[in-house]
């Protein structure tokens, strides 16, 4: 099939839906392992992965030393970057807001107590995401992380990822991947505790899946197949937009691989390029070229399909401030860095959901509560509380905060201040 090159709002219409077979599929599943835990486990990883195993968790031994010396380098300079990127990022302990009126309020950010690190291992084992999950829940302070990944055809994890998980001082890790791996996270069997969260990538049965435990478990996204974005014109090299392109579109059948264009050769030479470097990939449905007639019809197209990964090559950076519906953005390198060792997050919304939802960080390991506090003379607000509540005809509400506001104002000055 040859290069597609197609106007942006067509690009627009050929969203792929969801199958709602798969739905099926995966209520299937979450109810069987709800109902029999380890053995439904057992019984769909014998019949999806076609491993049979007695049970799902993995010994874990040694670290980076069982892995080539130059892997486990590029390992260590990845997981200190994303480390340094989460650092940054996580919010204070406490946050004081304002005080007045005679009340103290504050933000107190806590880590979450256990969660699942989902790594994919179908068409690639991705110890890279065991990297990208893992930390950040590190950097939370979250203080039982259980990885789940999928056994290869030995029976075991990809060993890299197991490698890494030791490096990291992982001590729980499960050789069970799809719906079943998520059920038995939300869920719980005998074997593998529940958690308050779930995170990481997947097929489309994990994130199915995670969709339909999401009133249990804390999801981070519906993280679809991989997206990139590349706007590119000279004398920015073609060269670099193909190979960027073929790259995301190696992930999947189903991703999504775009170059964008005000200059039509330009587009054509990215097409020429990648047609004779994987005329396989080029030949995918999602992969293409989109033209733009102007700048903003670029812009306008780019934040309608609000794409995981946004590629910026030559003059289109200067229109990065108006490019905010993206998972990530690149300016003049290729998004693979950010797979691997930029520092921030790649498990990025899909779908068009970066219109809505964030890059996996800190934040999605931290829960948020509130404190209130008397500092002061508050019978003013609560005088304006309890008026609210009458007018809402919450009678009990009005009586406590009106008891309240007359308590305090008779309350001596010294004791109002304590």
């Amino acid at each position: 099939m040859p290069w597609t090159c197609r106007s942006a709002d067509d690009w627009l219409k050929r969203r792929p839906s969801a199958d709602p077979s798969v739905s099926d599929a995966v209520a299937a599943i979450l109810s069987d392992v709800q109902a029999r835990g380890d053995e439904a486990v057992a019984d769909w990883t014998r019949r999806l992965d076609r491993v049979d195993r007695a049970g799902s968790r993995v010994h874990l031994a040694g670290g980076l030393h069982l892995i080539s010396p130059p892997l486990a380098e590029a390992l260590q300079v990845a997981a200190s970057r994303i480390r340094t990127f989460a650092e940054a990022s996580r919010p204070p302990s406490a946050q004081d807001g304002p005080t007045a009126g005679g009340l103290a309020v504050r933000t107190i950010w806590e880590p979450l107590g256990r969660v699942a690190v989902y790594v994919p291992a179908g068409r690639f084992p991705l110890a890279s995401s065991l990297l990208m999950g893992v930390i950040p829940a590190q950097v939370a302070g979250v203080p039982d992380i259980v990885v789940l990944t999928p056994p290869q055809a030995h029976g075991e994890p990809d060993p890299v990822t197991l490698a890494a998980a030791a490096w990291l001082g992982i001590r729980e890790v499960h050789a069970i991947g799809g719906a079943q791996a998520v059920a038995a996270a939300a869920f719980g069997t005998d074997s593998l505790l529940p958690v308050d969260a779930v995170v990481g990538p997947g097929s489309v049965y994990v994130t199915e899946a995670k969709r339909q435990v999401a009133h249990r478990v804390r999801i981070d996204g519906l993280n679809g197949p991989s997206e990139v974005v590349i706007w590119g014109e000279p004398p920015a090299s073609p060269q670099q937009a193909a190979q960027d392109l073929l790259a995301q579109a190696e992930h999947d059948p189903q991703s999504l691989a775009l170059a964008v264009s005000r200059d039509r050769a330009w587009l054509a030479e990215v097409g020429r390029i990648a047609a004779a470097l994987s005329p396989g990939l080029v030949s995918q449905p999602g992969v293409g070229g989109a033209v733009a007639a102007t700048a903003q019809q670029a812009v306008a197209f780019i934040n309608a399909l609000a794409p995981e990964h946004l590629e910026l090559w030559g003059p289109p950076e200067a229109y990065a401030a108006e490019l905010g519906a993206v998972g990530a953005t690149f300016i003049n390198c290729p998004s693979p860095l950010g797979d691997y060792v930029a520092g921030p997050n790649h498990v990025l919304p899909t779908g068009g959901q970066a219109r809505r939802q964030s890059v996996l960080g800190v934040e999605d390991f931290l829960r948020r509560r509130t404190e209130t506090r008397r500092v002061g003379d508050a019978s003013q607000l609560a005088a304006a509380a309890a008026t609210l509540a009458e007018a809402e005809g919450l009678a009990h509400h009005q009586a406590a905060l009106g008891a309240f506001a007359g308590a305090v104002a008779r309350r001596p000055a010294a004791e109002v201040a304590r």
